[in-house]
């Protein structure tokens, strides 16, 4: 799934960097096409992008000349992502380019909002929340301690529907793109959790039987570490939608594991409808899982 990534702000900017930098690349093509929007003429010289793709726009600014520059690359999206704090202008100028974009886009556009609780009341907060919302497809909430975490979620996200034309391997459960944005949700607002696991390269004296156990085991368990470790705090109870992906070395990843791993998120809320499928990526030393839950209305905070 590639994604026009705009991050706004400096906070924004900071995570759209990332992405640049460690975004997850398939057949070598980058699928987060990353840009930056600041109105701090030194912090648009140390953003770490293409110079092309950093824009300093004045407060108050319309931002049309900014979009119509960037959609002049002609590149192939299948989606925008917006990313944002939750800073009063970061929060106008997001707006307005959710607004123009979805007059201008087909496909979705999703707003990935840093949340900080300091220097903002609850009431304001959630006014600013409100209004990400209104202006979008679909919003993602996340701490500002949970930003690494959410990056890593991301880049298994983005997967979702891309084929690696080298190695032409098939998951267990085939997960695409309609899939992805099925699960999320126009009411309410996303999270996600993720976990990952370096797995040994030689296994000895174990029996095929008792291998099978020690991989559904471990997909169980980082499930479960995924959901302690949301990007925010959210009543799952409320969530309308959930999807599981797990991508890695293929051979980690069994069906009984996957259903196990069903079964644990289906027992959280019952009324939920749970969508499912894993990426392989042969020779991997590892195994990640991305637990998504959409559709949530209550907001904790601590």
């Amino acid at each position: 799934m590639r994604l026009l990534t705009i991050g706004v702000g400096t906070k924004g900017a900071e995570i759209s960097s990332l992405l640049h930098k460690k975004g997850v690349k398939v057949n070598r093509i980058p699928l987060f096409r990353c840009y930056a929007i600041l109105n701090d003429i030194e912090h648009v010289g140390r953003v770490k992008l293409n110079e092309r793709n950093k824009f300093y726009l004045p407060k108050n600014s319309d931002v049309t000349g900014v979009i119509n520059e960037i959609m002049s690359r002609y590149e192939i999206h299948e989606g925008a992502m917006l990313i944002t704090s939750v800073s009063e202008e970061d929060v106008n100028v997001t707006v307005e380019l959710s607004r123009k974009l979805r007059e201008i886009l087909d496909d979705p556009v999703m707003v990935l909002c840093v949340l900080s609780l300091k220097d903002v009341d609850s009431g304001e907060l959630r006014n600013r929340i409100r209004r990400l919302k209104e202006f979008s497809d679909y919003l993602i909430l996340t701490r500002e301690e949970s930003v690494n975490g959410c990056v890593e979620a991301l880049n298994v996200l983005a997967r979702v529907g891309e084929i690696d034309l080298k190695r032409r391997i098939a998951g267990e459960v085939v997960v695409d793109t309609s899939d992805l944005f099925n699960a999320l949700t126009r009411d309410g607002f996303t999270v996600l959790g993720q976990s990952k696991r370096s797995v040994p390269i030689f296994k000895f004296f174990m029996k095929r039987s008792q291998l099978l156990a020690l991989r559904t085991q471990r997909m169980v368990e980082m499930v479960k570490d995924a959901v302690r470790n949301l990007s925010f705090d959210g009543d799952i109870e409320s969530a309308k939608s959930s999807l599981i992906v797990f991508a890695g070395n293929p051979d980690e990843i069994t069906m009984d594991g996957l259903f196990a791993s069903i079964s644990f998120v289906e027992g959280l809320n019952e009324d939920m409808v749970v969508r499912y499928g894993d990426y392989p990526i042969p020779k991997a030393r590892f195994v990640s899982v991305v637990v998504l839950f959409s559709g949530l209305r209550k907001i904790k905070f601590d």
